[in-house]
């Protein structure tokens, strides 16, 4: 009989943190015939942290090694707290000419709140999953125009995202691909090349769930200061991309900062995160990276 008060308990807690069928369509507007992933949002102010990331502002330079990575991030908001492993690497094809850089996320934990699972259009049978893995990002850098390299380096980058990410029906991941094309450009400011101007400037494009559009295009962009000495480099920058739907919440702008220490074989890597416009989280990573 003791165990009575705690089970009433019980499911009265579940119920809380659960949601109807009923509800669901009630918050949705169901129309009654549509599969329930016609009403996902895949647009960044509607998604997780790690869904449709904005692209790292590079240096226009290319790393001349090859390395792999791995990393945890914490992204904090109001209604969505996030957890994750990162792991990343680097092959260096040619050089300081062409390299290539694969990213994904592996094990994602979250806590979202019951108004951004509702505003989010959560459906109700994904409503109590805490757990995802992300999208596979593959870039590919060329540099060129070397030969301006004593005025500024120079790289022409391809993004692409693969649509492996999970927990579609709890707004996490995309389900849709996506890729971009950007120029890197990175300008010494001194004689010792210790500080340099940096900027982005390109195209972003996605999938999209829409009856009316099937993808959103979007200019990326970004600009920074990198101060690099020795086997330390400090890179700060705004960057973001801007889609072409009014007031949806696909313009997400961040300000980030991050810094790179050396240790021969192995670098330590600390990164902070803020989102400005459609992106409503704040974040710190920190990782290593091993080269060979």
């Amino acid at each position: 009989m003791k165990s009575i008060p705690f089970l009433i308990v019980f499911f009265i807690q579940l119920s809380l943190h659960s949601q109807t069928r009923e509800r669901w369509e009630q918050v949705v507007n169901w129309d009654g015939v549509s599969h329930w992933s016609r009403y996902m949002i895949t647009l960044p102010a509607f998604q997780g942290p790690n869904s449709l990331p904005v692209p790292q502002l590079g240096n226009g330079r290319i790393d001349s090694n090859s390395y792999i990575g791995v990393s945890g991030a914490f992204h904090f908001s109001k209604g969505d707290n996030t957890q994750n492993v990162v792991i990343n690497g680097h092959l260096a094809v040619v050089k300081d000419v062409v390299g290539v850089e694969l990213t994904w996320i592996p094990w994602e934990h979250y806590t979202m709140s019951t108004a951004i699972k509702e505003k989010r259009h959560v459906y109700y049978e994904k409503f109590n999953d805490n757990k995802a893995a992300g999208d596979l990002m593959l870039n590919t850098n060329f540099r060129v125009l070397k030969k301006w390299a004593p005025v500024m380096d120079l790289i022409f980058q391809i993004g692409y995202r693969m649509p492996s990410g999970t927990d579609y029906g709890s707004a996490r991941y995309s389900d849709g691909p996506g890729y971009h094309f950007a120029i890197n450009m990175g300008k010494p400011l001194d004689k010792a090349k210790t500080v340099k101007l940096t900027a982005m400037a390109g195209f972003y494009v996605w999938q999209i769930e829409s009856d009316i559009f099937k993808q959103d295009d979007a200019f990326l962009f970004g600009a920074g200061i990198e101060y690099r000495k020795k086997n330390f480099s400090l890179h700060t920058n705004i960057a973001g991309y801007l889609g072409y739907l009014e007031n949806q919440g696909d313009k997400p702008v961040v300000f980030r900062t991050r810094a790179e220490q050396q240790f021969k074989k192995m670098k330590l890597v600390l990164g902070i995160q803020q989102g400005l416009n459609d992106f409503d989280y704040s974040s710190f990573d920190a990782g290593l990276r091993f080269y060979f």
